[in-house]
């Protein structure tokens, strides 16, 4: 029987043949690999799902596809992104992989399978698991050997338990010839924070979620349906606007559920933002609308040099409650009374290969002027003249892996950049400083007056609020 689900990146329907027991459906609009809903899935326990689940894993890997590679094995496993990488990098190259008590291939290599998996409790407090991955790799002619690789730090007391454990355990099906290589990988409990969130032995993590509200997609109160756009007033009301319908709702500080009103049910949301006052700013291609955040009420629109000739792509407050509006080919500053301080055309003219998809901007406490590039940040200063520029392609630490989609700055100057592996952060001069683990796409952030990390997870239709911890 076929049921219908929404591709999360296109909002295609796609068609789903419950009888398959397909883990994912391939979008035929976007191409993007969607994992299938649990709910719409034959119900079935979760080591008799594995095998399809790691099967699925490969494929997309032996196709070029490690990122939809990395989202399905993270969770279907409950894994954090740094260990679901380590998992798609080990598969790459071309290491089999024993998960839970189930065998699969990769390639033409043998998997061992073991009766059952070892789960250690780490001896340091912290509310870990040590998740053991058994990697497997052939030889022919050569003798069996040993190793034992850890990839985290744990005491010379759980290596012993962990080869105590492994020893004890029966194989099903044997090979001689054989070299296992068990790596043991960190996993963290649910409501832990990862190591990844910039936490170490010595102290605390560089962030760590304060609130967090929502957490399911509607369209009732409380509820986010494609829900892209955040905002903060004066009184640090939360404002959420919807990608298409118009629909903005309001929550007070502690996330509780105030208003709801429609800005136009035609209306795709590019940009939006707050004045200090709770006027609401929304960006409707060449125009900007304004209105009373609370009720709603229409409140006219700005009047804009450039008039109609220029598409307006993105709208931020600075910490002194002036209004950004930057455009394809304008970029303008309105003070607090809504005058016009700041107006260039052409503003990146001078920017070396400049180069956006998806803009963003951010203004720190010196009044830069900070824009998102596709795999770069731009530093204007106060007057719009370009100063410096940082980040390249790529997956080390201060690169980006994919196309950011946001970035906020906050009162010390740090830049907060989204990437696939979660927020970076980066001093004002560029120089990485940690990654602030987050399960779905940031599709806007911002700092609020008392210096915490607001987050609107698209993906996971949620809004988090970081304290930050350094």
């Amino acid at each position: 029987m076929l049921q219908s689900f929404e591709c999360p990146n296109c909002q295609a329907n796609l068609d789903y043949d419950a009888q398959s027991e397909a883990i994912t459906v391939r979008c035929a609009y976007c191409s993007s690999t969607v994992i299938v809903p649990d709910s719409l899935r034959t119900r079935r326990g979760q080591n008799a799902q594995q095998p399809e689940v790691l099967a699925e894993v490969v494929r997309l890997v032996e196709s070029g596809r490690k990122i939809d590679a990395i989202k399905l094995f993270r969770e279907a496993f409950n894994v954090s992104l740094k260990d679901a990488k380590d998992v798609i990098d080990a598969i790459a190259q071309h290491e089999n992989v024993h998960l839970g008590g189930t065998s699969f291939h990769t390639g033409s290599v043998t998997v061992s399978s073991y009766s059952n998996t070892p789960t250690v409790q780490t001896s340091s407090g912290r509310g870990c698991l040590i998740f053991i991955v058994f990697l497997v790799v052939a030889l022919i002619g050569v003798g069996a050997f040993l190793f034992i690789v850890p990839t985290t730090l744990t005491t010379s007391r759980i290596i012993e338990e962990v080869r105590s454990v492994t020893e004890s355990n029966t194989e099903t099906s044997t090979q001689e010839d054989t070299l296992v290589i068990v790596t043991t990988l960190e996993a963290i409990i649910p409501g832990q924070v990862s190591p990844s969130d910039g936490a170490s032995s010595e102290g605390p993590a560089f962030a760590e979620v304060i609130l967090q509200f929502g957490g399911e997609e509607g369209i009732g109160p409380g509820f986010f349906n494609d829900t892209r756009r955040l905002a903060v007033d004066g009184e640090g009301n939360i404002y959420t606007g919807d990608y298409s319908g118009g629909r903005i709702q309001v929550f007070d500080a502690a996330g509780k559920f105030l208003a709801t009103w429609n800005a136009g049910e035609d209306l795709y949301m590019s940009g939006m933002t707050v004045d200090r006052a709770g006027t609401v700013y929304i960006l409707k291609n060449y125009i900007v609308e304004k209105y009373n955040g609370l009720t709603g009420e229409f409140l006219g629109t700005l009047d804009l040099p450039g008039g109609n000739n220029t598409i307006l792509e993105t709208i931020s407050t600075d910490p002194d409650g002036r209004i950004y509006i930057v455009g394809d080919e304008r970029l303008v500053r309105l003070d607090n009374s809504g005058n016009i301080d700041l107006d260039i055309a052409d503003p990146f003219a001078d920017i070396p290969n400049f180069d956006v998809l998806r803009y963003d901007v951010a203004v720190d406490g010196a009044g830069n002027i900070i824009l998102l590039g596709n795999e770069s940040i731009y530093k204007l200063d106060a007057n719009g003249r370009f100063l410096d520029q940082f980040g390249s392609k790529g997956e080390a630490e201060d690169q980006f892996f994919t196309s950011p989609t946001a970035l906020a700055v906050d009162g010390k100057g740090r830049i907060f950049v989204n990437d696939f592996w979660g927020i970076k952060v980066f001093e004002g001069n560029g120089r990485y400083l940690a990654t602030i683990e987050s399960p779905g796409v940031s599709f806007d952030m911002l700092i609020t007056d008392e210096n915490d990390l607001l987050v609107m997870d698209r993906n996971s239709n949620e809004v988090r609020k970081y304290r930050l911890n350094q």
